[in-house]
């Protein structure tokens, strides 16, 4: 899948991460403050409170719907701590569901927000960090400025995909992301941080299916021809020898397996 992009939406989106998190550090802005009008829960995280509505939570996320309303503690309290969570990266997270607020999603944020809207469950954060990686891929198919380094990047960033994709359950961006990877080598990716995570299961399914393309491709430009090929070495069969130039020669006949280039990139 190709998309026309134009040179000014492709610009909408080249913003370095850095400077995203410079002009919004969240240590420097009083995020979710108490408001007695909408807020009925605290969530307390690295001992900072941030208040939140619970039917906000409960609409965008299944777990929180579970723990508000079943037969737990939390369904009464008024302020609810989340320990192992990082101060930070929850605001960014609690920014995505709730209506009033707006964050830019980079390659980064996505990183910090996939694991927290999984273990929530929440679809709409899950969407939207899916709804980037696809965008993103399909800047460096068409190697847009900003966007496209390097065959070895485009890979890399491949493989953070397929992780993504396969520990999130995000199905596109992992089947888009497989596709585009299969004509590169090996070689490209085999030490890569996010290759090494993968499950082995798929591992073996992407290796497959690259040696199947290899397969398909040499069989329909072979089309089982044979090439006449005559050696200066001694070989093994039941072919005859000739003499020329005081040298045993063997002519034989051998199949010849092509495939196109653009599978071993």
């Amino acid at each position: 899948m190709a998309f026309p992009f134009s040179a000014d939406y492709i610009n909408t989106f080249n913003i370095n991460n850095e400077d995203v998190e410079n002009v919004e550090n969240v240590s420097e802005k009083d995020y979710f403050p108490f408001d007695p009008d909408v807020a009925d829960v605290a969530l307390i995280v690295e001992g900072k409170k941030l208040h939140v509505s619970k039917m906000v939570l409960m609409d965008a996320s299944p777990v929180f719907r579970k723990m508000f309303t079943g037969d737990f503690k939390e369904k009464t309290a008024t302020e609810l701590e989340l320990p192992g969570k990082e101060y930070s990266t929850f605001v960014l997270f609690l920014r995505c569901i709730f209506p009033r607020e707006y964050i830019k999603m980079t390659e980064s944020r996505v990183r910090d927000l996939l694991p927290l809207a999984h273990e929530y469950d929440v679809k709409c954060v899950l969407r939207e960090c899916e709804t980037f990686l696809l965008t993103e891929l399909e800047f460096k198919k068409i190697k847009a400025p900003f966007h496209y380094v390097s065959a070895d990047n485009d890979v890399e960033y491949c493989m953070k995909c397929l992780y993504y994709g396969s520990e999130y359950g995000l199905n596109e961006i992992y089947d888009n992301a497989f596709q585009t990877v299969i004509p590169y080598k090996l070689a490209r990716y085999a030490d890569n941080e996010f290759y090494e995570l993968l499950p082995e299961k798929n591992k073996r399914e992407l290796l497959q299916s690259r040696l199947s393309s290899i397969e398909k491709a040499g069989e329909n430009l072979t089309n089982g021809s044979t090439l006449s090929l005559t050696q200066s070495v001694f070989g093994f069969g039941s072919v005859q020898p000739t003499r020329s130039n005081s040298s045993i020669k063997y002519d034989q006949s051998i199949a010849v397996f092509k495939c196109p280039s653009d599978l071993f990139l």
